[in-house]
């Protein structure tokens, strides 16, 4: 559990107890992820106004740095398939992924998308990679990218007011 007017992580550990880690500040947004592939997640912030991601390693150690703009939205995962999570912005404005890759910290970018579309990207099609995917709530359509190499998946499932639950972290 993150508690953003105080910058506070609540973990609780599967060998009991809790354990309460200071990471972050208010406004920040959680966006946690295996970031360094250890197999644990590790605790991370986004810091929006300044486009800052701080990273607090589960083996200990961190890091900070700076990608993506106040506007955009988080969209973490392992887009490159290499068992790390790699940082990620959608930029609504543009409808345009930027992709941070863990390997070599290099980016890439692809629009997919318009301003009222919602991202939701996942594991969609197997093939251990995270897709692209945005849920449309004009038309409660879902499109999906599959970065398998399979042509894009069109689906209509939802209502307009329904919040679709890949969504749930994204802010």
């Amino acid at each position: 559990m993150f508690r953003p007017s105080a910058g506070l992580f609540f973990i609780q550990l599967s060998s009991g107890g809790t354990r309460i880690v200071g990471w972050g500040s208010p406004g920040d947004q959680p966006v946690p992820g295996d970031y360094d592939g250890d197999g644990r997640t590790d605790i991370a912030i986004w810091r929006p106004t300044v486009g800052q991601w701080w990273i607090a390693y589960s083996g200990g150690g961190a890091s900070t740095l700076t990608f993506g703009s106040s506007t955009d939205k988080t969209v973490v995962g392992d887009y490159t398939g290499d068992g790390r999570t790699d940082i990620a912005v959608w930029r609504p404005s543009t409808g345009t992924w930027y992709v941070l890759r863990s390997q070599d910290l290099s980016y890439f970018a692809v629009p997919f998308g318009v301003s009222t579309d919602i991202p939701v990207p996942g594991e969609y099609d197997g093939d251990g990679k995270a897709d692209l995917a945005v849920f449309r709530p004009s038309t409660g359509t879902w499109y999906v990218t599959n970065s398998g190499g399979s042509p894009a998946t069109i689906i209509t499932f939802g209502l307009s007011t329904d919040k679709p639950v890949p969504n749930s972290f994204v802010k």
